[in-house]
């Protein structure tokens, strides 16, 4: 932001003009700016000392006022994480590997001293076809900020083939273990997609993560997944994973994935988390690895989306062989 209105006032002026300091001019600044004119006038460069010196300040002042407006911005918007995920996943289908993109946001409608009244929405593209998530959640904080009970309820709708479905989820967080449990109802009927006639399926998973002293954070977590019809069509889904955050807000993952009938699969993911209208929290710090049984605050938890399958699971016919997929 400052590059660029030193570009803007230099080609303006078209002076030499330093970089802006933080912050708008100050008394502790006069005595050399003036030292800076007098010794300008001695040389008789009194006009160019003095607008290079008027630029400076306008400059100061300026940056001054973008920083509190982008401040502002970031302590009072309403918008408190937004989440970019990138990863592969071929979690039961018979095409292989696919490329699995994901956007969550998360919106504060009501903050208390205990409770997190918001709403999460997300799109995910998967396998060519594209689902919306619409969410409303609420999460209740101990005095000392260490744990956390939420639960919440979801709309999810794929828009190609126009699948439906209902979810509820609840929610147990700490900075030592967390427990996440969502089930999932599906709303439509069977639908003929590209020639091939689909089923959403009812199911519920829960996932039960482990938290390491490690990089700035990171966890192991296993997860256990089932679906199923009207019809007596079951599978099950088990998957063995860790998460390292290796940056603050980049987060890598590694997984093992396996259903009832056999298949197995490694997946990855990267994905990018942009905190936004949270409280001011301390810079981040590696952890060292040393391992405690003591629970720490985790009051920024509340502002994290989510976590569930935004994918709605479906029954497929394809050529006379019953499969799954998303």
């Amino acid at each position: 932001m400052r590059f660029a209105l030193y570009l803007v006032c230099s080609s303006f002026l078209v002076l030499p003009v330093k970089l802006a300091a933080e912050s708008s001019v100050s008394p502790s600044q006069l005595p050399s700016t003036v030292k800076s004119l007098a010794t300008a006038a001695e040389q008789d460069r009194f006009e160019l000392a003095a607008a290079n010196e008027l630029a400076r300040a306008a400059l100061n002042e300026a940056n001054a006022q973008l920083d509190k407006v982008e401040d502002g911005i970031l302590s009072t918007t309403n918008f408190t994480h937004l989440d970019i995920r990138l990863g592969s996943d071929s979690f039961g289908l018979d095409t292989g590997t696919k490329t699995k993109t994901e956007i969550i946001s998360t919106l504060r409608l009501r903050e208390t001293a205990n409770g997190f009244l918001f709403n999460q929405t997300s799109i995910v593209d998967f396998d060519d076809r594209t689902t919306v998530n619409f969410g409303l959640g609420y999460r209740n904080i101990n005095d000392a900020d260490t744990v956390i009970v939420g639960i919440n309820g979801f709309y999810d709708y794929e828009l190609d083939a126009k699948h439906r479905r209902t979810g509820m989820g609840v929610e147990y967080l700490t900075s030592l273990a967390e427990f996440r449990y969502n089930s999932y109802k599906a709303q439509s009927n069977t639908r003929l997609h590209k020639g091939i006639n689909e089923s959403a399926l009812d199911g519920n998973d829960y996932k039960l993560t482990g938290n390491l002293p490690y990089f700035y954070a990171s966890d192991v977590y296993y997860n256990r997944a089932k679906w199923k019809d009207g019809a007596g069509y079951k599978v099950t889904q088990k998957e063995w994973g860790l998460t390292a955050e290796i940056i603050p807000n980049v987060t890598m993952a590694a997984a093992r994935q396996q259903t009832n009938s056999g298949k197995r699969s490694s997946t990855t993911s990267i994905s990018y988390a942009i905190p936004l209208g949270g409280p001011a929290l301390a810079p981040r710090e590696m952890q060292d690895g040393s391992w405690t049984t003591r629970l720490k605050p985790i009051r920024d938890q509340l502002y994290r989306p989510v976590e569930r399958e935004n994918r709605i699971m479906k029954k497929a016919l394809k050529l006379g062989v019953v499969v799954s997929g998303y």
